[in-house]
């Protein structure tokens, strides 16, 4: 009975004391810092699979959003400069237009007044220069004060002002001074060649300076795509680059456009830059206004692409597991980023030639 209770003691002494062996005796994995080493007959090693790391053309791929705009100088909204009534249209809806097109009649005793100013302005201006040319005469003959021509100097130059002011609030007005006439009504023009997108006119109505654009005019073929590019993927696009656009409206028609302009300006508040992408749109299919989904390809360069199973992730840092012997690998951060739903783009920590695990690596980081 007592030899029975001696052989049952020590049997089970001796499994306790098997069963407190450190781990890494009993699964051959040992740790030492940043480095694994991992006998030749442990089990994992039929779990690992590793990668010899090379360079590939790689083209960074990025999807964003945009809206249709029309491009700058290429959409004029046509308000009434003055108060008054509108008293005739030239324009009709989907017409072509080229600038200096009237586009309806305006009567308004602003715009009289203003012409009447430019008259008086270009009389006076006339009148001074004739006798400012008289003293120059008088004082070369020698019978004229040089006061008086001092006196005529001032008040040409004077005039001269007021006349220039008078026939630039006519140009600002897209009217031509030399087709002016005091019994005209004003007619208002398009100041850019295009199509009528949009007219509200009424006959007969009386009208603000600062009420609405009574025509819009618009020359579409071709447009802006406006998108909002994040800070961390601005280094994927550049001018010139070709993106692929598509809409809503015609989502199995791909369109291809242009980037034109990287904005210089970050905005803080959404982290991003305006990207301009100039596209062809001489079928109309882009519509101001319009949302659009727009794929950005970046030029091929070449670039370190990993399969996204040998990216490990700790608290601090993303990391991968390199070979540097025979059942030895070291713990390497790196910087990444997501190439595709398989791969990712290595920006930092590897080299062409480099062996890392890509399989299995999470039994060696289990401890």
């Amino acid at each position: 009975m007592n030899k029975l209770y001696l052989f049952v003691s020590g049997c089970i002494l001796l499994t306790a004391c098997q069963s407190n062996k450190p781990e890494a005796e009993t699964t051959g994995i040992q740790y030492r810092g940043d480095t694994v080493t991992v006998a030749e007959r442990a089990v994992v090693n039929s779990k690992i699979k590793l990668y010899t790391v090379a360079t590939q053309a790689y083209s960074a791929e990025m999807n964003t959003t945009g809206v249709v705009r029309a491009m700058a100088g290429q959409l004029a909204e046509i308000a009434p400069p003055f108060d008054g009534r509108v008293t005739r249209s030239f324009v009709r809806l989907g017409q072509k237009v080229n600038a200096g097109t009237p586009v309806f009649e305006l009567h308004s005793a602003e715009y009289f007044e203003a012409v009447k100013n430019y008259f008086q302005a270009a009389q006076t201006h006339k009148m001074q220069e004739s006798n400012l040319r008289r003293q120059h005469d008088l004082v070369k003959n020698g019978v004229g004060a040089v006061r008086d021509l001092e006196e005529a100097e001032t008040e040409a130059e004077i005039a001269l002002r007021e006349y220039e002011n008078a026939r630039a609030t006519l140009q600002m007005l897209n009217i031509d001074p030399q087709e002016v006439t005091m019994s005209q009504a004003m007619r208002v023009v398009s100041p850019i060649a295009g199509e009528v997108v949009q007219t509200n006119m009424v006959i007969g109505q009386y009208v603000r300076s600062d009420a609405e654009p009574l025509a819009i005019v618009a020359e579409l073929s071709k447009v802006w795509v406006v998108a909002q590019v994040k800070e961390k993927h601005i280094g994927l696009i550049r001018q010139d680059d070709q993106v692929e656009i598509r809409t809503d409206a015609h989502p199995e028609q791909c369109l291809t456009g242009t980037i034109s302009h990287i904005s210089e300006l970050l905005d803080e508040e959404t982290r991003s830059v305006q990207v301009l992408i100039v596209c062809d749109n001489a079928d109309r299919r882009l519509k101001p206004g319009m949302f659009a989904n727009i794929h950005f390809i970046h030029t091929p360069k070449e670039s370190i692409v990993i399969p996204s199973t040998a990216l490990l992730q700790s608290e601090e840092e993303s990391y991968v597991l390199v070979q540097t012997a025979r059942g030895q690998y070291v713990k390497r951060p790196v910087e990444a980023e997501t190439a595709n739903p398989h791969e990712v783009l290595i920006n930092k920590g590897l080299q062409p030639g480099d062996v890392l695990v890509i399989e299995g690596g999470i039994y060696l980081m289990a401890n």
